[in-house]
């Protein structure tokens, strides 16, 4: 098991949301948060290292002009080619990593990352490169991903590359919970009123 301040946390907040047509950082979590705000507090919750977030130049702006704040401690980078997608969206992302280090990589879409799931992961760190949550043997998000896993992803040149094809090339670990949440993406508005 790794330390909570040997890991960080990108955040990957850049796709297009070509089918939801509004950014997901924004949509409301409960009266309080939107989606953003609540995945990052879980993490900083966790006391993690770092914590990135990976933002398209878009949804940036949109976030900034609503008046939406960040946490002093999440760290914004900028992905100005969106349409490249989710891997070259995670380079970026662990561009800005301070040093290579284990870390979660979590999508924006699904919002319901809970400490139990952020401490199911870390616990079993040292079973594989990198560790997916399950649910009656399907995965879910997010993943803990091993040093070996980022320093493969910063050495890899080309940025047209299929991001679970990719981690096919690792050792996996599949770390069972009963909380079915792990499997959510809302890439919908129908997706997003099957939960909220």
């Amino acid at each position: 098991m790794q330390r909570a301040e040997n890991i960080s946390a990108i955040i990957l907040a850049a796709g297009l949301s070509s089918r939801m047509k509004t950014n997901k950082t924004e949509l409301p979590f409960d009266s309080n948060r939107n989606f953003l705000q609540k995945i990052s507090e879980e993490y900083l919750n966790f006391t993690c290292k770092e914590i990135i977030v990976v933002f398209n130049t878009e949804n940036y702006n949109s976030y900034i002009d609503k008046g939406l704040k960040f946490n002093d401690q999440i760290k914004i980078v900028i992905n100005k080619y969106p349409e490249k997608g989710r891997f070259f969206s995670l380079k970026v992302g662990i561009s800005a990593l301070s040093e290579t280090c284990f870390s979660y990589i979590q999508n924006i879409d699904n919002p319901f990352v809970n400490q139990d799931i952020l401490n199911l992961l870390n616990s079993n760190s040292e079973k594989a490169d990198y560790i997916i949550p399950s649910f009656k043997g399907k995965g879910g998000h997010p993943i803990l991903v091993s040093e070996k896993i980022i320093q493969a992803v910063k050495n890899t040149n080309s940025d047209d590359v299929n991001l679970k094809t990719f981690l096919n090339q690792f050792e996996k670990y599949y770390a069972a919970t009963n909380d079915k949440k792990i499997l959510a993406n809302i890439n919908t508005f129908s997706d997003y009123h099957l939960y909220f």
